[in-house]
């Protein structure tokens, strides 16, 4: 086939293409010959009817579905002649076809991006430092000892430090239950210092079970859900279960409950050191790899395909609802929620210009990354040995708690690779960069 490339923009193009007609007229007489074995008309057997009677009576709709079956692959056949990649579906413009002639098409199209990294130099780099303190380790303990506190029937009422079982019914200012508002056997541990509502929790102490109390209570103003912050509630508390809860003494017995490689509550505190130090390593690694990618973006300036852009925020909203979707129904009994069962975290998005600019400039921040580091894939020739990966791999499966030959048969085996690739991409960026200490 004929092609020929006008560029209309920084990434858009225009695809001219013309197929010769001996193709076309090949699939033409394939697909008639494939109807006329179905067609029955009366006066002749199935699959008898005349060629000539076909193609008079049908030929027109069978050359239309012809070249609507084909368009699609006689495009991606074109753009590759063209050295084209789509950064989404192309767009047909105008088509021309006349029976024994060549058909002619025009498509639209943005292509992929073509990013050439230059500056990779110099730059800014904030590197995140921590000294663990005593007190964290002790506020760790402090929550493993609750993880493994047990719990038994308290026949006394409710007191700070006791979890109480309670069925919720919402109900308005008059005391009238809301229809559709009921939540059963909700559980809440009182006296917690992160509680949403510690009016609420003030509201229930004393209660005993088979009590019915109506409470009016606030959520705490500083909340990261911004639908529940400061929020007013009113609910028909009917308790189920009041119990008590007996924590685990802090002793070396403890420490082996806590992990079979453990012996002593000194070697607990050193293993939780390490873990926290391990935390604010990755942490700091993290952040590091944001700034590199930042100052990456803002020292290589270029603009993205907007079909490419709105395809990958479309693929990313498909990707949350199915995920949402799967998660429909979840069991939400430790959930300190008060009764409200619905998370609003994203709700304040919907509908909302500011929010969905955010996204789309997190979207269009994303986009760029990945090319970006494509690009110095590319540009350092960046590779992985055998035993580099072998190393890597002993090393996550270790982090994993998994053997290494489970982990050679993932199917994310190449995500691996790629990950330690991105791993020595940014040592490179890291070691030429202008780095700047901070003790957080």
């Amino acid at each position: 086939m004929k092609t020929n490339v006008t560029e209309t923009g920084e990434w858009e193009r225009e695809l001219e293409v013309e197929v010769p007609a001996e193709r076309i007229e090949a699939e033409v007489t394939t697909a008639t010959k494939k109807y006329r074995k179905q067609l029955e008309i009366p006066g002749f057997r199935k699959g008898k009817v005349p060629i000539r009677m076909v193609e008079a009576r049908y030929g027109k709709s069978i050359r239309e579905s012809v070249i609507g079956d084909l368009l699609p692959s006689l495009m991606s056949e074109a753009a590759r002649e063209a050295g084209l990649v789509p950064a989404a579906t192309p767009k047909i413009t105008k088509l021309e076809h006349e029976p024994g002639q060549p058909l002619s098409f025009t498509a639209s199209m943005d292509i992929w991006p073509e990013v050439k990294v230059e500056t990779v130099e110099g730059l800014k780099l904030t590197k995140l430092t921590h000294d663990v303190a005593d007190e964290e380790i002790e506020e760790r303990l402090k929550e493993l000892r609750a993880r493994q506190a047990t719990e038994r029937p308290a026949e006394r009422p409710l007191a700070k430090g006791d979890v109480l079982i309670a069925d919720m019914q919402r109900i308005d200012e008059a005391g009238i239950p809301i229809v559709g508002e009921s939540f059963e056997e909700r559980y809440f541990l009182i006296g917690e210092e992160n509680a949403p509502s510690p009016e609420f929790e003030e509201s229930v102490l004393g209660v005993s079970a088979g009590e019915v109390r109506k409470v009016r209570f606030a959520y705490r103003s500083d909340l990261e859900n911004r639908e529940l912050a400061g929020k007013t509630e009113r609910f028909e508390v009917t308790v189920k279960e009041v119990r008590e809860r007996t924590l685990p003494e802090l002793d070396d017995d403890f420490a082996k409950d806590v992990g079979d490689q453990l012996q002593t509550l000194d070697e607990l505190r050193v293993h939780i050191r390490s873990q926290i130090e391990g935390r604010w390593q990755y942490i700091s690694r993290q952040s590091a790899r944001g700034e590199l990618m930042d100052g990456l973006i803002r020292a290589n300036r270029f603009s993205l395909p907007e079909s490419l852009l709105d395809n990958y925020m479309e693929a990313a909203s498909r990707e949350r609802e199915e995920t949402r979707g799967g998660h429909a129904g979840h069991d939400h009994g430790d959930d300190h929620d008060h009764g409200d069962e619905h998370d609003h975290s994203d709700d304040h998005d919907h509908g909302d210009d500011e929010g969905a600019q955010q996204k789309r400039s997190d979207a269009a921040r994303r986009l760029k990354s990945y090319l970006i580091m494509e690009a110095l894939r590319k540009k350092l020739s960046v590779g992985v040995s055998d035993e580099e990966f072998e190393v890597f791999m002993g090393t996550r499966a270790e982090e994993l708690g998994v053997k290494i030959e489970e982990l050679k048969r993932s199917p994310r085996l190449a995500d691996l690779r790629q990950e330690l690739e991105d791993e020595k991409i940014f040592e490179y960026l890291t070691e030429r960069a202008d780095i700047e200490e901070k003790t957080v």
